[in-house]
């Protein structure tokens, strides 16, 4: 005959009592359910476990065998719901988040560390790579939420996705080349020299969408993995390249680097948060910093 945690948990019951009517005010029951409980456990054991007497129960040799076993039980069960209640808290638990390198490096500290201050025993798990990347290991199960900038439409199943601010690629140029002036038009990228980021890149993708789109043709130079490597290219005189605004902000303002306004429309985008449909409770701790970060504008 199968054994029953019910019938376990009340038979710790009354033996931690001793008596049958305490041990069914402890469990919420009747005394008569507490009663069948106990008679289905000793026939499931094969003994007898409790012998009766004037003050109420003792437990026999097979009682007391079982006794530890019962005990464990219950002690698991009180350590599952602290868990359960800690993780309902965020006192505990984990958080993995795959960010493209953009949203890594620019987006990401600020409303990481606010989470962190409240959340400390939260365990932070941070990846980098580009959104193909990012959208891979979150279908996969790797990751609980996925920051990304490039353009994936339509979402996969099972995704919830949440714009958390805009951004715009920039042209970015070394001082003094023939294209460093205050405006450019569409038709003066053709033929340009162009650093692209490596395949899978929503900044490129976005970018040469929409050179495609103006039906320009550019010369592709190299290939390399990352913002800070475009920068330092483009900025030793390799050629241009488009990158988020938000990556080069500084290099602009000390003039390390030529940004003309420039008349192409399309290069604006999303930056997205994915999570799966239903997001544990740290994703969406998170989600909530991200969005009012965008409302004090990124």
């Amino acid at each position: 005959m199968a054994l029953y945690a019910e019938h376990l948990l009340t038979f710790a019951a009354v033996a931690r009592s001793g008596s049958l009517t305490a041990a069914a005010r402890e469990r919420h029951l009747s005394q008569p359910s507490v009663s069948t409980q106990l008679k289905l456990l000793a026939e499931a054991v094969g003994e007898p476990l409790f012998t009766r007497h004037r003050q109420g129960v003792r437990l026999t040799p097979a009682g007391e065998a079982l006794l530890p076993h019962a005990q464990a039980l219950g002690r698991a069960l009180e350590g599952a719901r602290q868990f359960a209640s800690d993780l309902q808290d965020l006192q505990r638990g984990r958080l993995r988040v795959v960010a493209s390198t953009t949203l890594a490096a620019h987006v990401l500290p600020r409303p990481l560390a606010a989470f962190h201050t409240r959340y400390p025993a939260v365990t932070l798990d941070i990846q980098t790579g580009n959104t193909r990347e990012a959208v891979r290991d979150l279908l996969e199960g790797q990751a609980d939420l996925a920051l990304i900038e490039g353009p994936v439409q339509p979402f996969p199943e099972g995704v919830q996705a949440t714009v958390i601010g805009r951004d715009v690629l920039r042209l970015i140029l070394p001082p003094g080349h023939p294209l460093d002036r205050p405006h450019l038009e569409a038709g003066d990228l053709q033929n340009l020299k162009v650093i692209w980021r490596e395949p899978g890149s929503g900044t490129r993708e976005v970018a040469e969408g929409v050179l495609r789109q103006a039906g320009l043709t550019v010369q592709p130079v190299l290939e390399l993995a990352g913002t800070e490597a475009i920068k330092e290219a483009v900025m030793s005189g390799l050629g241009a390249a488009f990158v988020s605004e938000l990556s080069v902000r500084r290099e602009r303002a000390a003039g390390q680097l030529a940004s003309p306004a420039l008349a192409l429309p399309g290069l604006e985008r999303d930056l997205t948060a994915l999570t799966p449909e239903v997001p544990s409770r740290t994703a969406r701790a998170l989600l909530a910093d991200l969005l009012a970060l965008r409302e004090e504008g990124l």
